[in-house]
C-alpha cells in the first residue's frame, strides 16, 4: 500500500509494535511525492527519517498534529523541514481547554496583525514570525 498511496494517514495507538512503525524503510517504500499525515501518536514516526525524506524531496510533504516530544524543542530538525505542516495535538480536551485554545489563538492572530508581541510559547515555529 505504501508503494501506491498518494497520501498515508497513521491512525494507530502507540504501542510496543507500533513505536516507530513508520521508519526510514517504510518511508523510502512510500511513493514518490506523496503524503504522510499523523493524527495518532507521535512516537509512531521515526522524525529522523522523516526530516531526510522530507528534505530530500522524496516526500512532497508531512502533516503532523502531534510529535514524539511534546511540547516539542525549538532547535529539533524536523521543524525547519519547509514542507511540513504541524498543528498542535489538542484530541480529547475538555469544553474548557478548547475555549482557551482557541482564545489565546484570536489573541495570537489580533496580535500578528496590529503588530503586538504575540505569546510564542503557543506557536510551533515562532522563528516564523521573525523577519527576514
Amino acid at each position: 500500500m505504501l508503494a501506491v498511496s498518494d497520501i498515508v494517514s497513521l491512525h494507530a495507538p502507540l504501542t510496543d509494535a507500533t513505536r516507530g512503525m513508520i521508519d526510514a524503510g517504510r518511508l523510502n517504500a512510500m511513493k514518490p511525492g506523496s503524503l504522510l499525515i499523523n493524527t495518532a501518536r507521535g512516537a509512531l514516526v521515526d522524525e529522523d527519517a522523516l526530516c531526510a525524506a522530507l528534505r530530500s524531496g522524496h516526500l512532497a510533504g508531512a502533516g503532523l498534529d502531534t510529535l514524539a516530544e511534546e511540547p516539542p524543542a525549538q532547535d529539533r530538525p524536523i521543524l525547519q523541514a519547509p514542507n511540513l505542516i504541524v498543528t498542535p495535538h489538542i484530541a480529547a480536551q475538555t469544553g474548557a481547554s478548547i475555549t482557551r485554545t482557541g482564545v489565546e489563538a484570536a489573541r495570537n492572530i489580533v496580535a500578528v496583525l496590529t503588530r503586538r508581541d504575540i505569546d510564542r510559547a503557543n506557536v510551533v515555529n515562532p522563528v516564523a514570525l521573525d523577519p527576514p
